[in-house]
């Protein structure tokens, strides 16, 4: 059951301009940088922040620590010290108290740059009338960094307000990287029923009343990577909660709430919904000791009637759900019509064909390449090609060596890779077949074209999603050779591998072409 709080009425004398809650629990290695992060704001932390430190029934030193900056503070920090809640209830009790214009819920092991709460602040001064939420991109450091990611929202690199009714794929999960109008918070605190998506639950009651918000990429959260994080994250899967709590309290919740209001399930709350669903599709098989039979059974009830409100192309343009899971929920969703499994030899490609759509484009599957060790008198290449197991297992992989007119078929040894296995509910959906080729350099001749591909019950599949991995010599570039004594110019592509015999002519075409990127490079510089 929501937990119910008591909270100041509206008003417009706020005595700062944000109002920084931190949850805080047994993080005391993280805190003081979290803290200073907040105090080195460039829109003065004296007079305009107040940071709201929740100490929820931390074991270690976070607690005193946090007693030690309100001493140093105390007129922009509050402590609040509380029995063990979860984070729901510590940032609730942080709502209660909070005395800023707009509020955050940043995580005690994360940071702010310097220039986010001003620019944040500026752009809710500029569309103080159409937004009550704004968010700034998420950027990983330490363990990792990389951006998050949802953050080709901020492509543009442009600050503005987002309609979800149009840009329905712009979800926003996180309430850390999320600055509040305080109003707002009036009616709308954290579900603490909930373990996890306690954030996307708040944000979305918020979203419904007014599907726009503000992105603003000048902004950034500072998501720590622990060592510790993928165990983390991975042990919500080895919670009930996860399965079966969030999808009644969350997921229904949000279908339910959009129904009711609108009568229909807009783009934007499907998409959001199945943005959080796509995990579960993710886990191999459930443990007995999370659910037992019973409860599995109706969690996957749960799901796919779940997924089942879902429109096709919602879940089809999931940036993050591979394609075998992709044409997996298509092919339950669809029953008993499963897809009929189609050929285009001209295109080489194979595909599952429903009345309305198509899925699971056979040539679009990656193929990685690891390795190219030149030998005495051949290429040795080595790398991995992903296998749908809907469609025929290969009768064999090979490569497509073109020169002129003449094409050779050189056949890989293959075989399934143990550690890169895909399943779902402990059905196998997809493998890796690593693979070694030999070719000759004999088959090299002016220019040669090397593709790969495979024999689905008597189709030729090509790939053309070939992919480097970082240990593989060549680069998406151009890298001179040398062959048996002769040179070429070497080129991947995401289709071939191109093999170009050193000439004259080549020379300066290539050399031409190099000339041309560094004037391009030069002119963007400008």
């Amino acid at each position: 059951m929501k937990e119910k709080i008591v909270l100041k009425p509206t008003n417009t004398n706020y005595l700062f301009k944000f109002s920084i809650v931190t949850a805080v629990y047994n993080v005391a290695p993280y805190l003081s940088e979290a803290i200073d992060s907040i105090l080195s704001q460039d829109i003065g932390f004296l007079e305009s922040v107040e940071l709201i430190l929740v100490d929820d029934g931390s074991t270690d030193a976070s607690g005193a620590i946090c007693d030690e900056y309100q001493h140093k503070y105390p007129e922009n920090i509050v402590v609040i010290h509380k029995p063990n809640g979860g984070v729901a209830s510590a940032r609730n009790a942080g709502i209660a108290v909070a005395r800023g214009r707009y509020v955050n819920f940043m995580d005690s092991d994360d940071k702010l740059t310097p220039d986010t709460l001003s620019s944040v602040y500026d752009f809710f001064i500029e569309h103080d009338k159409e937004v009550d939420l704004v968010s700034v991109p998420i950027f990983y450091f330490e363990q990792k960094n990389e951006p998050h990611r949802l953050n080709y929202k901020y492509a543009s690199d442009k600050a503005q307000v987002i309609d979800l009714t149009t840009h329905y794929s712009y979800v926003q999960m996180s309430s850390a990287s999320a600055f509040f109008k305080r109003e707002a918070l009036n009616d709308h605190t954290f579900d603490t029923s909930l373990r996890y998506a306690e954030d996307s639950k708040a944000i979305m009651e918020l979203l419904l009343e007014n599907p726009q918000y503000g992105i603003v990429p000048q902004g950034r959260y500072l998501y720590r990577a622990r060592t510790s994080m993928n165990s983390a994250l991975n042990g919500s899967k080895s919670h009930r909660e996860w399965y079966i709590d969030c999808l009644k309290n969350y997921i229904f919740w949000a279908l339910d709430e959009a129904k009711s209001r609108f009568g229909a399930i807009p783009d934007y709350v499907q998409y959001n919904v199945m943005y959080d669903l796509q995990g579960r599709f993710k886990v191999d098989e459930i443990p007995e000791t999370v659910l037992t039979p019973h409860e599995k059974t109706i969690f996957l009830k749960m799901l796919f009637d779940a997924v089942f409100q879902i429109d096709d192309h919602i879940i089809l343009e999931q940036k993050n759900l591979s394609m075998e899971l992709k044409d997996y929920i298509m092919s339950i969703k669809k029953a008993p019509d499963s897809g009929t499994l189609q050929f285009d030899d001209k295109s080489e490609d194979a595909w599952f064909q429903y009345p309305d759509l198509s899925t699971g484009h056979a040539s679009s599957y990656q193929l990685r390449l690891t390795s190219m060790e030149l030998m005495k008198h051949d290429i040795l290449l080595e790398g991995a090609a992903k296998i749908y197991l809907r469609f025929p297992y290969p009768a064999n992989l090979f490569l497509r060596i073109t020169t002129g007119h003449t094409t050779h078929m050189v056949k890989c040894c293959f075989r399934e890779d143990p550690e890169h296995v895909f399943r779902f509910n402990g059905q196998k959906l997809a493998v890796f077949l690593k693979f070694t080729a030999v070719i000759p350099y004999e088959m090299f001749s002016g220019i040669t074209h090397i593709e790969f591909c495979w024999d689905c019950d008597g189709h030729t599949i090509c790939y053309h999603s070939l992919h480097r991995m970082a240990e593989f010599p060549l680069a998406y570039g151009q890298q001179k050779l040398l062959l048996n004594k002769k040179s070429y110019y070497a080129t991947l592509s995401s289709q071939m591998l191109t093999f170009e015999e050193a000439t004259p002519v080549s020379k300066l075409k290539n050399h031409t072409h190099s000339v041309l990127r560094r004037i391009r490079n030069i002119c963007y510089l400008k």
